[in-house]
């Protein structure tokens, strides 16, 4: 997944759950994503010093496999579309 930069409106606005370019250093994708308390709460993922190497059998396989054992309190993180490894996992297209 190719990430776009984020429209100008993108901090009035806040879209839930729709990835877009980082605009902080650092990062490589932000997203809005629901809070405990209902209201969106800004996201990033990804570290932009770290090349994608998704093309690469390989690293993708071993990324995939890596990250699918991540666990947050709620339990395994992959699967919780609140949480920067969902995110990262599906510019990975795990």
């Amino acid at each position: 997944m190719i990430l776009k930069a984020a429209p100008k409106d993108f901090k009035t606005k806040k879209p839930i759950y729709k990835p877009y370019k980082s605009t902080q250093s650092g990062k490589s994708g932000m997203v809005y994503v629901k809070g405990k308390d209902g209201n969106p709460r800004l996201l990033h993922f990804g570290d932009s010093k770290m090349g994608q190497h998704s093309n690469d059998p390989k690293r993708k396989a071993s990324y995939c496999a890596r990250s699918a054992g991540i666990t947050g309190k709620g339990g395994k993180t992959k699967d919780n579309k609140n949480t920067a490894n969902y995110w990262s996992r599906r510019n990975w297209n795990c």
